[in-house]
């Protein structure tokens, strides 16, 4: 500022048509400050925040998967809804997760020894869902657990079995977000990505959605869809694409919202493919819900960018 005041100061015997004072010669050094000052004080000008961001989201990390018996004997099949220790919901923060998995299958292996039918082996495929560092995933995962070595084929077979069987899987997980503020009437976005696992056939699900809701009440995007079709828009097994679910926030704004992500294989889950170990079959992640910046502020953004980048000229007093 004092250079400011020392440009300021004109000698009384300098006379006016020598002065080549402009306003660019006195603010000239502080255009950009006040530039920036007038476009952060425009209504909506300033880049949208995210509300709710993956690091915080996808919180805590906990599953919910069928839980294996032991000295099985026969192919069983479970198809109940499960939970991990019988507690669905878990907090962090803000966030509370309700996780729930469907599809179990396992079988065991017994054989003679001595005269004495002995438990060799025991083996499980079960659908999880679960929330691991910043995304949330709906995976399958295959357990073969052998008692006794030497009879790998015979182990073989009843993996092949287990694998092979029809049973339809089901993947659930519910977020609650509170402690937000959405004004009504502005537009946001819930957006994420969504990838499927390498070589997944799309054809064994039968049905993959995201819809959101405030106070049990459901929200429509701006398509006046309440339910979005993931499978409509996501690619081939292997790929990642990005979701977005613009809406309107509802009279009288929202502090809280809930997000549905769910999936359903049909019964001949072999279309999933080949299994060993552990499968993802869908994996969300990059989760943000911001606002939506109005296109006037877009553009006036896009117009101080420019001027900020100009070469500054300065003239002599």
């Amino acid at each position: 500022m004092e250079e400011f005041a020392n440009r300021l100061r004109i000698k009384s015997n300098t006379p006016m048509k020598n002065m080549k004072m402009t306003v660019d010669t006195l603010v000239g050094p502080w255009r950009s400050m006040i530039l920036v000052a007038v476009i952060a004080c425009h209504p909506g000008s300033s880049q949208a925040q995210s509300l709710i961001s993956s690091p915080s989201f996808f919180n805590p990390d906990f599953e919910a998967r069928g839980t294996a018996g032991s000295d099985l004997l026969n192919l069983q099949v479970d198809t109940s809804t499960q939970f991990q220790n019988a507690v669905p919901t878990q907090t962090a923060g803000n966030v509370s997760w309700t996780h729930t998995a469907q599809g179990l299958v396992q079988a065991g292996l017994r054989v003679d020894i001595l005269f004495i039918e002995t438990q060799i082996a025991d083996v499980s495929l079960a659908a999880y869902t679960a929330t691991q560092g910043n995304t949330l995933v709906f995976g399958r995962e295959l357990n073969v657990n052998t008692l006794l070595g030497g009879y790998n084929a015979l182990v073989n077979g009843v993996v092949s079995n287990v694998v092979g069987a029809s049973a339809i899987n089901q993947w659930n997980s519910v977020a609650d977000v509170s402690g937000i503020s959405l004004s009504e009437g502005v537009l946001y976005s819930a957006s994420f990505n969504v990838a499927t696992g390498a070589g997944l056939n799309l054809n064994a699900l039968s049905s993959a959605n995201f819809s959101l809701l405030s106070g049990g009440v459901a929200i429509e995007n701006i398509n006046s869809v309440e339910t979005l079709n993931l499978l409509d828009l996501i690619g081939i097994g292997g790929s990642t694409t990005s979701i977005a679910f613009e809406f309107y926030a509802p009279v009288g704004g929202a502090d809280e919202l809930t997000f549905v992500f769910d999936a359903d294989t049909i019964a001949n889950v072999q279309l999933l493919g080949g299994i060993s170990g552990n499968q993802t079959v869908m994996e969300f992640s990059n989760f943000s819900v911001a606002p939506v910046p109005e296109p006037g502020s877009l553009a006036l953004a896009s117009v101080g960018f420019i001027m900020l980048t100009r070469r500054r000229r300065f003239c002599r007093i």
